[in-house]
């Protein structure tokens, strides 16, 4: 596949989301709280905002409160049975924008669902940092969760021109993806032509997103310490995380190092991938790999924007992409899955396992080239599972078709 060609299509078309179909289904169906989680500027509110105008269209009343908005939080940050009732009042559906912003969210949500059998509920909510504990206390039973991340690269593709075509997958696909691994898939810097307004742009978002809000809602002592791993950890994405060697390098504890990287996993900037194990004598089960949920933030946070054939870490980018690709996947359908990787210590490796089931595993290699290596044979005859080489020649037929028909 082209992976150096240049991306001279720029999009300028309104990309329609996967989950909004599940997430409508399941807001008309079933009275419970919709929550849909995920980080700033993802396209959480235009998912809202679409979803509301469907169901205005169907002669649905539907009341949007964003609580970045002050007028609107106060509207809804209270447990009043009076004053929900008139904010309720010949409302089909309540939307509710930022509801961590709300001072007991998981309480509020619990009345809303108790006394408005027929209101329709969905919310959103920029991080997971207390959120899910605030709500699960007040909320058990109550309240079905969903994770919007940044756009697919199967979403770009079916919504560019020509798209739906199956003979032009593979050349949409050759355009698209070097500006992809540069720049990523939040969705403003996806339909922005101009590469230089990218770059500023993402420049941005790490400024005001990771190194402001997330500090400042954590109230980090230390907010160089996590700048700084950030830092680190973006030029080690598909490598072990050693946070010994981490916490030496960056002189701060190893527990520090620990609670940071959970701040950035629990911000949707970075996922840890654990290892699988099921013969500790022959197979490492400890440290796991990390990867960037955005190769855009990514590369933000190294400044390094250049083009992928005078790149050392191309390699690493597209792994990186390709597997979270794998996790839009599932998460887009509204599924979870267990995702692992598996190393030997004899040196075999597989990149990126699914585990569907205890029994039921899928098993991929990603390359750059199309050169075989023994570590997926070590694999199945271990486990019985064959492993799918997923190189730049096969990508766009043989991985893209997993990706619309997955083994769940």
């Amino acid at each position: 596949m082209g992976i150096n060609s240049q991306n001279s299509c720029y999009n300028t078309y309104m990309i329609s989301r996967t989950l909004e179909s599940i997430l409508y289904q399941r807001l008309t169906t079933i009275h419970k709280a919709i929550i849909l989680l995920g980080a700033r500027q993802v396209g959480k509110t235009t998912l809202l905002q679409n979803l509301q105008k469907r169901l205005i269209t169907e002669g649905k009343n539907v009341r949007f409160l964003n609580c970045d908005l002050e007028e609107e939080r106060q509207a809804i940050n209270t447990t009043s049975r009076t004053l929900l009732d008139r904010l309720v009042n010949d409302m089909d559906a309540i939307f509710i924008d930022e509801i961590q912003r709300l001072d007991n969210p998981g309480l509020t949500l619990k009345i809303l669902v108790d006394l408005y059998p027929q209101l329709m509920i969905l919310v959103t909510g920029s991080s997971s940092y207390d959120l899910r504990n605030q709500l699960n206390d007040a909320l058990t039973g109550r309240y079905i969760d969903f994770l919007l991340h940044p756009l697919s690269f199967l979403e770009v593709i079916e919504n560019s021109p020509g798209g739906k075509d199956p003979a032009l997958l593979r050349p949409i696909a050759d355009v698209l993806l070097p500006d992809v691994l540069r720049f990523g898939l939040y969705p403003e810097i996806f339909l922005e032509p101009n590469p230089a307004t990218k770059q500023l742009l993402l420049s941005k978002i790490v400024e005001s997103y990771l190194f402001k809000d997330i500090l400042a809602y954590q109230r980090i002592r230390y907010s160089q310490a996590i700048i700084d791993l950030a830092r680190a950890l973006a030029y080690q994405i598909g490598s072990e995380v050693n946070e010994n060697e981490l916490a030496r390098r960056l002189k701060i504890d190893r527990k520090t190092i620990l609670s940071y990287i959970e701040i950035l996993e629990k911000a949707f900037v970075v996922k840890r991938l654990h290892p699988f194990s099921r013969n500790p004598r022959r197979e490492i089960g400890k440290q796991s790999k990390l990867y960037f949920i955005d190769l855009g933030i990514r590369n933000a946070l190294i400044n390094d924007f250049n083009d992928l054939e005078v790149r050392t870490d191309v390699g690493a980018i597209w792994k990186n992409f390709l597997i979270v690709e794998r996790w839009k996947l599932f998460s887009n359908q509204g599924k979870t899955i267990q995702s692992r990787f598996w190393r030997s210590y004899s040196g075999a490796e597989v990149d990126y396992i699914e585990e569907l089931s205890p029994k039921d595993l899928e098993a991929f290699e990603f390359k750059l080239s199309t050169i075989k290596t023994r570590s997926g044979a070590s694999f199945t005859n271990e486990y019985g599972v064959d492993v799918k080489v997923v190189n730049q020649e096969n990508r766009s037929e043989e991985h893209t078709s997993e990706l619309q028909s997955p083994n769940t």
